[in-house]
């Protein structure tokens, strides 16, 4: 490392619903560390009970960054997470206090790890509601609208080449900052070194925990959220309302689905995106696999001392 102080950084990374939050303020209000949100939902004010981030209790015991900074009609970037995280590691580090990291959205990770690069890829998610939107409105207004995002991009692509524009989008969407500017951010901060754990859970049994979810939502409220948020002024368009349990009303409002149709969309995409961040987290992640399967306490203790073992202010 050239010399300098290395700052090893604990994370906590995984698919939804496999207890990855729970283990992370265990461990952070026990051993005295702050929590550094590592999800593109989360960031969003207003959206609680759908991004299911932790209640007002929880937030009470551990200091949590990265939740409720920007509004639903904002994009954040995966530069701008890997700025933000970087900045608060180094603060808490100067004051001998340590952050952990945790959190499932796979980009925002690695980009804080490896750097944001030009090649910088989107979440399957975004693709395929950008896709959904091309089947509506067509190759030319889809263009029209990278011409308007990104025109650097606009001018290299032809208007029928769909692809390359749902691609070029996703990306601006993704990241919230053109390729051609990706290219010139390009950051790696070497001081740290990240001590990652990758959370699992028998895939029938994490189906089963979204599902239970995903009804623990509704009957929390989770429409009245949607509802009070769209009468702010939110629309479709809008970066926050595109996540998983909240674009599936929509089209209960068009009265194209019934209300538990609905319900059940939302269980099937959050399943599909569950399926989808293991995919990643197993090919793209390097950590330590810890199952939790049995519950968050069976492996907490072994957990802790891992980190110890690794970690230090």
């Amino acid at each position: 490392m050239n010399g300098k102080e290395v700052i090893r950084v604990p994370v906590i990374t995984g698919p939804t619903a496999s207890g990855k939050t729970s283990l992370a303020i265990e461990i952070a209000v026990e051993l005295g560390w702050d929590i550094i949100s590592c999800d593109s939902r989360q960031v969003y004010r207003g959206m609680n009970i759908g991004t299911a981030k932790s209640t007002s209790e929880e937030q009470m015991k551990v200091k949590q960054w990265l939740i409720d900074i920007i509004d639903p009609s904002e994009a954040y970037s995966v530069y701008r997470f890997s700025t933000d995280a970087a900045e608060i590691i180094t603060k808490l580090h100067n004051q001998n206090r340590l952050a952990m990291i945790c959190g499932g959205t796979g980009l925002y990770l690695r980009g804080l790890i490896e750097g944001v690069g030009p090649q910088e890829e989107s979440e399957p998610t975004v693709r395929d509601e950008l896709t959904t939107k091309a089947g509506r409105i067509g190759s030319e207004a889809m263009h029209r609208e990278l011409q308007e995002k990104d025109p650097v991009s606009a001018q290299k692509i032809h208007p029928r080449d769909l692809q390359r524009i749902i691609r070029a989008l996703a990306v601006y969407y993704q990241s919230g900052i053109p390729i051609s500017e990706l290219q010139k951010s390009y950051q790696k901060d070497s001081k740290f070194e990240f001590v990652v754990i990758k959370t699992k859970v028998d895939r029938p049994l994490l189906y089963e925990r979204i599902n239970s979810r995903v009804d623990a939502m509704v009957k929390g409220g989770l429409y009245d959220e949607f509802r009070k948020l769209v009468s702010m002024g939110y629309d479709e368009m809008s970066p926050g309302m595109h996540c998983v349990g909240y674009k599936e009303f929509f089209a209960v409002e068009r009265k194209e689905y019934s209300f538990a149709d609905a319900v059940e969309l939302i269980k099937r995409n959050t399943r599909r995106f569950a399926k989808r961040q293991i995919t990643w987290f197993t090919h793209q992640q390097f950590g330590t696999e810890i199952d939790l399967t049995e519950g968050v306490e069976k492996g907490r203790e072994e957990l802790k001392k891992f980190f110890l073992d690794n970690t230090t202010c």
